[in-house]
């Protein structure tokens, strides 16, 4: 109601401002382009005044003015018009492309550059790609949208983020995520603030910016580019950039409202109780000789007692609504974007809940002819009811999958039972525990422009990035006798400066120096506090101060400082020759006493080939041109304190009830450093066919020194190990985009953008006392994976699993020879594939017919491969005692000879075998799936002159998210975009992860 009773004050304000202006007469007419095709969107303008609109979809316009005044049309890509107003009420205008305003500013690191003279490697996701998208959060707009970045939603719970690759895995042990610029401030996303619920993921740091406020993202991925960033660029960085005003432009309101549903993607088969009760007795009678064993006899039941459907259960179709309200303009000297947006979601899971609440202000103004100052703030309330995401008792999918489906959920009166093992009644947990997540956060910044010399502007900068969370969980006493209560309070303030200094000069006609030179300062503070009570008289009894065992279980505090110096350096010859450098110097509070500081750098160099004389003589080319670049940056995310040595206190170091301290398991390490990348990029770009086709290619080297491994220490020591600067790896790899105009006439548009990566990774040094392999080479072993030297990172080292013998009804295997055996160990484990796609991308199709457009998003992966761990348990008989559920396919065991079954025999040696770790679990995971499919329709001039001339703009839409997926038949049932861990080291495995959600969007969009 708050906000209906908000939007009304809006609206009246609006109004009254609309209907106060005074209009001697109205313009009318429409606008095309060279071709005498209608452009929508074209900004007209009263010279003089801020009163302003837009053509519609069919170019068509309306405006008041007065004779004698001069409208101004201007559109990017076309040279500005100018008409004076005669006697006449309709003025056409035909505009042509202009060459200039075809170069567009693109946002780079600390500052912006024309695109046609970018010779860094950066992915541009503009506002047009985005702004009809509906999606949770902004990692979302990103999917398959650029080359060389890969996004995997983790999970399909809400608020889980999303595992970010920028040109693959750059880490072993340090962080892979990419730095987050959001309006120049880069945003914390600290995954351990709060508390696990499996699934090593965290909080989503991008749920925290509304979608509907961004105008475009881009994604930085070569040293070129990134080396800007020093210490923090070698993961990439994401650079987003918030709506704005427009100058000189009427000012416009939109009201955006839309309703979600939501539901699983795809789940697998398991049985119903009767299927599982006749299962287990056949299998019992089976391995009894024939004689009969009923389910009764097996405690289960008598067929048709009745059962519990707990994964039917732990899903609803979720319902969303969503409102958003964005109000922008501006005059000669000042242009503002003012926002608000309110989400209250149910997801597809039961419990699991969020509602978030929005307002943000970007503003901007000339306070003289030399100093300009401006605005960049963004505030978020989110409540959050957690599930578990998998692997974990509170997790509703794992749980679901996992509980024998004879257990009852309730007693005859409606009342929860206890299902008689560790795996709990879920619906009790989720009905009568309470897990919440408040979240209040403020992203922004304010700065100021200063020119006092022709070519020079100094900008000083201040920015917050203040984080405040609060986590409490109540256990019930059915759930956890005597109760539980927990609470964590987090508080993560950053504040920064940047002082930048540019100087941008034309020498002549044909030379163009642009240099930067900066400051950046930064602190950070994070505080956690983590308090628990047990022993609660009553579950009425809800605060932690009413249990009986109050416990501070931890409270810490995490300080850390950044302090950089920066430049860059570009120039340019006639818009044909182009170079460029730059050089950064960290300090870094995580850094060894030893190597506090760090230097990174980058040299560039492009040429534009469709200036020169022998490729415009071709008459082919609208634009060529080639770049390189070369340059170092850093990966700082060690942790806090990783060079010092560190002491446990409070309970760890209690001492014949004395307070103390112990010995953490490292000892300090003064010389610890940042890992470093050293990166070679070759890029081709191009445009012809009259801008009908652009093509864009490109080759990088990424060669990753210094990471940070373990080296194990001798027991006499007292410390397990020490944390040193000694790996090696590589990333080589091609992007390719390509975008076309298919269709282009007067009623019908049909355009295609499609882009691909391909990426090696390889291991080329690990620490000389690591383990090693029967081939003396070194590795990192896991329980699934094998890093590898000399092979990538990711290795799934399984054992090889072959089949079921038609013939003996044996479950067969491999050994490390490449020998069938009925009886692997974990000797026979070899290397069985991996978690790293061969290649990804995207493809994004656009069509427009009149008043409708079409969008539908597609993006895909191949000869990537997952292991779903949890089919350990959920094929076979015996995983845990004979308790928990398995999957439909598991009735299909060998009775005779001949049979091809998925099981083997129950009277096989090899039966309580099949749920070994092996390839069983382990799937091809390539697909392509229809991610974001799109149809709106716009109101056409005359339908919206009949409204009274309230409405500039009214849209209406849907939005189909997750439609459709081709996939192998093995993986259906599950997710093939899944991992349950942002570290690099576990990509591409799940133990039951809850799917990703299939969302059905409707909607309007309002404009005034």
């Amino acid at each position: 109601m708050k906000f209906k009773r908000l939007f009304g004050v809006f609206t009246a304000v609006f109004f009254c401002f609309a209907f106060a202006q005074s209009q001697e007469k109205t313009i009318t007419g429409t606008v095309t382009d060279q071709d005498g095709i209608p452009l929508p969107g074209v900004n007209i303008v009263v010279v003089g005044t801020t009163n302003g609109t837009q053509t519609d979809f069919d170019g068509n316009y309306s405006i008041g003015a007065s004779e004698g005044q001069v409208l101004l049309f201007t559109y990017i890509g076309q040279t500005d018009v100018r008409r004076t107003v005669g006697p006449q009420n309709t003025i056409n205008v035909q505009m042509q492309e202009d060459a200039q305003a075809l170069e567009e500013v693109v946002v780079i690191g600390y500052g912006n550059q024309e695109e046609r003279k970018i010779i860094q490697n950066v992915g541009i996701v503009k506002e047009e790609a985005i702004e009809n998208l509906q999606v949770v959060s902004a990692d979302q707009l990103l999917q398959g949208q650029s080359a060389g970045t890969q996004i995997v939603n983790a999970s399909g719970v809400l608020g889980s983020a999303a595992v970010i690759r920028v040109r693959g895995v750059n880490s072993i042990n340090s962080g892979s995520q990419p730095l987050i610029v959001i309006d120049g401030v880069p945003i914390t996303d600290t995954a351990g603030n709060t508390l696990n619920r499996g699934g090593n993921t965290g909080i989503n740091p991008l749920s925290f910016v509304n979608p509907n406020d961004i105008e475009s993202l881009t994604v930085l991925k070569d040293a070129g580019a990134t080396s800007i960033y020093g210490s923090r660029g070698a993961n990439g960085v994401i650079l987003i950039t918030t709506k704005k005003g427009r100058r000189n432009s009427k000012t416009t309101m939109t009201l955006d409202v839309n309703t979600q549903f939501s539901q699983s993607t795809d789940v697998p088969d398991i049985l119903t109780a009767d299927e599982f009760r006749q299962f287990k007795s056949e299998v019992a009678t089976i391995q009894n000789g024939g004689v009969t064993v009923s389910p009764e006899d097996l405690g289960l039941g008598a067929l048709g007692s009745g059962g519990t459907d707990w994964l039917g259960g732990v899903q609803r179709t979720g319902i969303s609504q969503n409102y958003n309200l964005g109000i922008r303009g501006g005059g000669e000297k000042t242009s503002f974007f003012f926002g608000l947006d309110f989400q209250d979601t149910d997801g597809f899971i039961i419990g699991n809940d969020q509602q978030r609440a929005g307002a943000r202000i970007n503003i901007d103004t000339d306070i003289t002819d030399w100093m300009k100052a401006g605005m960049n703030l963004g505030v978020t309330n989110n409540r959050l009811n957690r599930v578990g995401i998998e692997n974990n008792i509170n997790a509703p999918f794992t749980t679901a999958f996992l509980q024998s489906p004879v257990v009852p959920a309730f007693d005859d009166e409606g009342n929860f039972v206890q299902s008689g093992s560790f795996i709990p009644n879920i619906f009790a947990r989720v009905a009568l525990n309470t897990d919440e997540l408040k979240t209040f956060r403020v992203i922004g910044n304010a700065f100021t422009e200063i020119s006092p010399f022709p070519g020079f502007t100094w900008r000083s900068e201040f920015g917050i990035d203040k984080l405040h969370l609060e986590e409490f969980i109540r256990q019930a006493e059915f759930n956890t006798p005597g109760g539980l209560a927990q609470q964590i309070f987090v508080n993560e303030d950053r504040w920064l400066t940047n002082q930048t200094l540019n100087y941008n000069n034309t020498f002549g006609e044909d030379h163009t120096l642009s240099v930067l030179v900066g400051l950046n300062y930064e602190e950070t503070l994070r505080t956690r506090s983590n308090i628990q009570s047990t022993g609660f008289l009553t579950d009425d009894l809800r605060n932690l101060g009413s249990g009986s065992t109050p416990q501070v279980l931890n409270g810490d505090r995490f300080p850390s400082r950044l302090f950089g110096l920066f430049s860059r350096v570009s120039y340019d010859y006639k818009g044909k020759y182009l170079v460029e450098g730059s050089l950064r110097r960290d300090g870094s509070s995580r850094f060894g006493a030893n190597n506090r500081f760090g230097y990174f750098w980058s040299a560039a160099a492009g040429w534009t080939l469709s200036e020169e004389s022998f490729i415009q003589d071709l008459n082919f080319f609208d634009f060529l041109a080639l770049r390189a670049s070369i340059g170092t940056v850093g990966n700082d995310r060690l942790g806090t304190f990783p060079s010092l040595g560190l002491f446990n206190a409070g309970g760890f170091g209690d001492y014949n009830g004395e307070s103390g301290v112990v010995p953490a398991r490292s000892p300090e390490n003064p010389n610890l450093k940042w890992e470093e990348s050293e990166t070679l990029d070759i890029g081709l770009k191009s445009t012809f066919l009259n801008g009908r086709i652009t093509f864009n290619a490109a080759y990088f080297k990424k060669t990753t020194s210094d990471l940070l491994l373990n080296q194990v220490l001798p027991p006499q020591t007292g410390f397990s190990f020490i944390s040193r600067n000694i790996g090696e790896m590589e990333n080589t790899g091609w992007e390719f985009e390509l975008n076309t105009v298919n269709v282009r006439s007067e009623n019908f548009q049909w355009r295609t953008n499609f882009n691909l990566t391909t990426i090696d990774n390889q291991i080329l040094k690990l620490n000389e006392d690591a383990a090693t392999d029967p081939q003396g080479r070194r590795i990192i072993d896991g329980a699934i994976q094998r890093a590898i030297e000399g092979e990538s990172l990711n290795n799934f080292y399984l054992i090889r699993y072959v089949g079921v013998n038609p013939q003996t009804g044996d479950a067969e295997w491999l050994d490390a020879d490449g020998n069938i055996t009925l009886n692997p160990g974990s000797t026979d484990r070899v290397v069985t594939g991996s978690p790293l796609p061969d290649f990804s991308g995207g493809m994004t199709n656009t069509f427009n017919y009149k008043n409708f457009d079409l969008s539908v998003l597609v993006n895909y992966s191949y000869g990537n491969e997952v292991v779903i761990d949890g089919l350990r348990f959920a094929d076979g008989n015996d995983a845990i005692g004979g308790i928990v559920n398995i999957r439909r396919q598991n009735l299909n065991f060998w009775r005779q000879p001949g049979d091809n079954a998925f099981l083997p025999s129950p009277t096989s040696s090899t039966f309580n075998l099949f749920n070994q770790r092996s390839t069983q679990q382990q799937l091809d995971a390539s697909y392509l799936r229809v991610k974001n499919v799109t149809l709106g329709y716009n109101l056409p001039q005359e339908a919206l002159d009949r409204l009274g001339g309230i409405f500039t703009g009214i849209r209406f839409y849907f939005t189909g998210t997750n439609l459709f997926t081709l996939k192998k038949d093995e993986m259906k049932g599950i997710d093939p975009e899944v991992t349950d861990d942002i570290d690099p080291r576990f990509q591409g495995e799940s133990f039951f992860t809850a799917p990703q959600a299939q969302l059905y969007s409707f909607g309007a969009r309002l404009q005034f």
